[in-house]
């Protein structure tokens, strides 16, 4: 594929400034006029997390779409550029699994080192809002919704936006090693948490090689689903112990 038929750095920079502009400013602003003009207030209707993480899949969805737009209208490629086949699908999701069991342990010993380290120096570890979601929700529907977006839809979305079009827009620009690098920082700097820092960046390495050694996203969808699945089930399961211990 010529390169001057791919996507670019600039096509990467519209749509997560659409992205956030929808996060930051469509999401508050659709609030309030249902609120002014409709006279409905959601959040005190649904829940403010429910509400959040709905709006936020929508969000996600648009933004999608917006990539599908660039990919298909402005430069006439079909998706599977962006790495959506399901060629050799099972030979990449076992590929994926063998990987990240390598690389689990060295995503908890980066976890254990920093929470200590932090706490040598009397800082307190800060979660992750969705954790603190979590930990504070009783409700079985919005615990669900919540296990539905951390187990299917953030992996898709995620991988979609940092392996199958920011990476190879990266890729064509800088080549493979830094497009990886640049690609997993960008993707553990997004979560807006020094705390799991580290342990993001060394998943999303692994998640961007993965990417290029297969060409397709079905191996670092099948890691960041085992991820976020094991992560949630470990939280609810912790969850559980501290209400039954109170």
């Amino acid at each position: 594929m010529p390169d001057n038929k791919r996507w670019n750095l600039g096509d990467i920079f519209k749509v997560f400034l659409f992205h956030f502009f929808m996060m930051l400013v469509g999401i508050p602003v659709f609030l309030r006029v249902s609120k002014q003009i409709l006279g409905l207030d959601l959040v005190e209707v649904f829940g403010q997390n429910t509400i959040l993480l709905g709006l936020s899949l929508i969000v996600n969805i648009l933004t999608c779409f917006y990539v599908f737009y660039i990919i298909r209208v402005e430069y006439g490629l079909p998706v599977t550029s962006l790495g959506f086949t399901t060629r050799n699908w099972k030979s990449d999701v076992i590929i994926g699994l063998k990987h990240y069991l390598i690389v689990l342990p060295v995503i908890i010993i980066a976890g254990v080192v920093v929470d200590f380290v932090l706490r040598m120096f009397g800082i307190a570890p800060e979660q992750q809002d969705i954790i603190n979601k979590i930990l504070n929700e009783d409700s079985f529907g919005v615990l669900a919704f919540m296990f539905f977006f951390g187990m299917l839809a953030a992996p898709v979305v995620e991988e979609l936006l940092f392996r199958g079009f920011l990476q190879t827009a990266v890729r064509t620009t800088f080549g493979k090693l830094k497009a990886i690098l640049i690609s997993g920082f960008l993707f553990a700097l997004i979560h807006l948490n020094a705390h799991v820092f580290l342990q993001i960046f060394i998943l999303g390495l692994l998640l961007a090689y993965l990417f290029e050694k297969t060409g397709a996203l079905i191996a670092p969808i099948t890691v960041h689903v085992c991820h976020n699945t094991a992560t949630l089930a470990f939280l609810i399961s912790f969850k559980h112990i501290l209400k039954s211990h109170v």
